[in-house]
């Protein structure tokens, strides 16, 4: 714990990055010269990789147990004494943590200023998650090209 915190008492940078890659609850603001906006980006990211991994996992399983357990057809009772389905309550479990979690940190991804070019870019990464490829992939390839035109003209 003692690299949580610098010597002023404050959450240090790694306590902070670490904390937001953990994809848990949202942290506080840091105290200091980190960019809020960096940190509650990242972790908005950070969610939606876990969110997708773990959607990911349950087609795979769900599909075993279609083709090895003749999933569809099992009562619930039936289900719940399948070992290989029990993953499943445990992904179930871990999505709603995860809505739960993005319940809590969408109003500060919404209100929270970049106060550095990482912070602006990181927030740019974050909005990417909400234009979804399928439904409009026109403002989403203009956006990432935005997005790759600002990386650029600030390297």
């Amino acid at each position: 714990m003692a690299d949580q915190t610098n010597a002023r008492g404050a959450p240090s940078r790694r306590g902070l990055i670490q904390g937001a890659t953990a994809c848990a609850v949202p942290l506080p603001l840091p105290v200091g010269g980190t960019d809020p906006a960096l940190i509650v980006a990242r972790q908005w990211c950070g969610l939606e990789t876990e969110q997708r991994r773990l959607i990911l996992a349950w087609q795979a399983r769900e599909t075993w147990l279609f083709e090895h357990r003749d999933w569809p057809k099992l009562s619930d009772a039936e289900q719940a004494a399948v070992p290989e389905g029990a993953l499943l309550g445990v992904i179930d479990d871990r999505l709603h943590a995860i809505d739960k979690a993005y319940d809590a940190l969408l109003p500060r991804l919404k209100t929270t200023s970049a106060t550095t070019r990482e912070g602006l870019l990181a927030r740019f990464d974050a909005l990417l998650h909400f234009v979804v490829q399928d439904e409009h992939p026109d403002a989403r390839a203009i956006l990432k090209s935005c997005l790759a035109d600002l990386k650029r003209l600030w390297a």
